[in-house]
């Protein structure tokens, strides 16, 4: 994979084929009761609002301890049965299938994906599987909601303006003023136009949001 020559490098494909990568894929060894969990975890998870799926986007991928992560990570890879590092609705519905003994319908399989599926790519990548997988109140402990209130609180005042969100959500598009307002009066409990973060706290904990 090092080799300098691109003509003589072998293509990721290739490598994904090899005997080693093979092998140490069938050799994966998870915990039955974290597959059933993960997989519990995922049909149960809902759509939130765009700050909470952004802070939820960010604990999974930034702040998900070693041991959180090669647990998930070997979940993961039973259920990604192509290697592909993606998941589709097939290899759910299989997985499914194999730890509870049923088949998932499609209109479950359908609702799961609107929900943690956020990038609308049409499969489940590995930080969406983490965010989803996880037990939410594990997912959400202190010092995880302080640092990620952090990313939105740019200027360490205490309180996330909506410029502020604008700043963490938008990327290439612009998000509507409309999108901020209705972000802000469903967790600014006080009416100040700002979010504390004992607001934030709440918005976070809140199941239905």
């Amino acid at each position: 994979m090092l080799t300098y020559d691109q003509m003589k490098r072998p293509t990721a494909h290739d490598c994904l084929k090899h005997k080693w990568i093979v092998e140490q894929t069938k050799s994966t060894v998870v915990d039955k009761g974290s597959t059933t969990e993960a997989l519990s975890n995922l049909v149960n998870f809902h759509a939130h609002t765009t700050m909470k799926a952004a802070t939820l986007t960010f604990i999974g991928s930034q702040m998900v301890s070693k041991a959180e992560r090669e647990e998930l990570a070997r979940v993961f890879k039973q259920l990604d049965l192509n290697g592909d590092g993606m998941l589709s609705k097939e290899e759910i519905q299989e997985g499914y299938s194999k730890h509870y003994g049923r088949l998932i319908s499609d209109k479950e399989i359908d609702f799961m994906f609107n929900a943690v599926d956020t990038d609308h790519s049409g499969y489940i990548d590995y930080t969406e599987f983490v965010v989803a997988a996880m037990n939410e109140k594990l997912l959400l402990n202190n010092q995880r909601l302080s640092a990620a209130f952090k990313m939105f609180d740019k200027d360490g005042s205490g309180s996330i303006t909506p410029s502020e969100i604008k700043t963490v959500l938008q990327s290439d598009n612009k998000l509507p003023e409309k999108v901020i307002e209705s972000i802000i009066k469903q967790v600014d409990a006080n009416g100040d136009g700002q979010i504390s973060f004992e607001e934030f706290t709440v918005m976070m904990q809140n199941a239905s949001l």
